[in-house]
């Protein structure tokens, strides 16, 4: 009984031979293809594949970036310290024996100054007027002699940016 009822049911379906696939139904599948995109349909596809590779760009550059942040952030921190050493203890070293050693070139060259009348007293020493010395006609000289080692090294400081001011 169930086999009558299949083949009753295989006679009622009207048999339909497949489209022959020639090069005319690849044109019109293909022409009905573009017909079938609109301007807009067409944009969203692109806009939606480039937001896609975007994206994935971004990632990629961004775990990069966190890569290299990884791998140089202690290098950074060393750097940054010995800057701030370099600030600290070695400039000023620098500098103090700039400002003994152009002392020394300058009373060399020079010889000593003849120091006149006072023109004044600072916190590190007195200001003297000079006739002349080292070629400058009048000039002042400043006797300095600070405190401490402190006070030198700010001195030494001072006088090294004075020098690459004038």
């Amino acid at each position: 009984m169930l086999w009558e009822q299949i083949k009753q049911i295989i006679q009622r379906i009207t048999w339909v031979s497949p489209p022959a696939i020639t090069s005319d139904w690849k044109r019109k599948v293909a022409q009905d293809a573009i017909e079938s995109l609109s301007a807009s349909k067409l944009a969203k596809s692109i806009c939606s594949q480039f937001r896609t590779r975007l994206n994935s760009s971004h990632e990629a550059f961004a775990a990069s970036l966190r890569q290299l942040e990884d791998g140089h952030s202690g290098r950074l921190e060393k750097t940054e310290d010995l800057w701030l050493k370099v600030r600290k203890d070695h400039a000023p070293r620098l500098a103090r024996l700039s400002l003994e050693s152009r002392s020394l070139q300058d009373v060399l060259l020079h010889g000593k100054p003849k120091l006149g009348r006072e023109l004044g007293r600072g916190q590190y020493g007195v200001v003297y007027l000079c006739d002349s010395w080292g070629g400058h006609f009048p000039c002042a000289l400043k006797s300095v002699v600070p405190p401490d080692e402190k006070h030198w090294n700010d001195l030494a400081l001072e006088f090294h940016y004075m020098r690459c001011v004038l």
